[in-house]
């Protein structure tokens, strides 16, 4: 009777603890400031070996949020399933470009994180290379090929009028690019030069033409990547202090320092 009566206290005790964490650990989360993130947009953001965030967004919002004594918890994603997290309010905001659609359900801050420069990727020997050096405007690009990857908010917004071929990624987008599977892809310098640097180092594709993918200029205005924070989140007051913040990290330094370490 002794331990049967021990083993229903036990028991008691518990669910109890069970009961406890269920109604204490959404409370606990709710504390945290949660960004979900792309884990293929090196050297921006990407996932290292153990899938951990590592990049220039990632240390820039690192370093403005610890400035700012906000607790992070900061994931990468496939990109779709990044975007998708925030929109269903399971994660609070992303590091991206205001794109009409986005801007239906997030706020954007006024600071940028980052500003890009987009190039016209496409092959040195490319049939329609008169054509693609001669583009001056967006609409140029009707009768060519274009490759981009799924997520690109931009591309989306902007190219998919023209017809436009999507990779699962952007490795995926750069390797399509050396097969000659396409005439042009709209990205990043920075991002695409350093997914083929990667993919070159691992020396596993013979059948890709890396050294002939070539860039050109593109009729495109420098485009700013920003915090996006969802409209319901706890979090949105959060954006003026951020804005502060990123203000006070291009005066004192800090956003230079940290684009050094992965823009060289």
């Amino acid at each position: 009777m002794a331990k049967k009566l021990k083993f229903y206290r036990c028991k008691i005790i518990i669910n109890t603890i069970i009961l406890l964490f269920t109604f204490v650990s959404p409370v606990l989360s709710e504390k945290v400031f949660f960004v979900a993130d792309d884990m293929d947009a090196a050297p921006y953001i990407s996932a290292n070996t153990d899938k951990k965030p590592v990049g220039l967004f990632y240390d820039i919002i690192s370093s403005a949020l610890r400035r700012m004594g906000v607790p992070l918890r900061y994931e990468v994603f496939p990109w779709r399933r990044a975007q998708l997290l925030v929109k269903k309010k399971q994660a609070d905001a992303l590091v991206t470009i205001p794109t009409p659609a986005r801007l239906e359900y997030l706020v954007p801050s006024k600071e940028p994180v980052f500003i890009m420069k987009y190039k016209i990727f496409t092959q040195r020997d490319n049939p329609n290379i008169a054509q693609i050096r001669s583009i001056k405007s967006l609409a140029d690009l009707k009768g060519l090929i274009i490759i981009d990857y799924i997520g690109d908010g931009w591309a989306e917004k902007n190219l998919s009028q023209f017809g436009v071929d999507w990779s699962p990624n952007l490795s995926s987008a750069c390797k399509k690019i050396a097969a000659y599977r396409g005439d042009v892809f709209l990205q990043d310098e920075i991002m695409v030069l350093h997914a083929i640097k990667n993919i070159k180092k691992k020396g596993v594709y013979p059948e890709l033409h890396l050294d002939n993918v070539i860039s050109f200029d593109a009729p495109v205005s420098q485009i700013g990547f920003h915090l996006l924070i969802h409209k319901e989140s706890k979090f949105l007051k959060l954006l003026s202090e951020f804005d502060e913040t990123i203000r006070a990290m291009h005066k004192d330094g800090e956003l230079e320092k940290i684009r050094g370490r992965w823009i060289r």
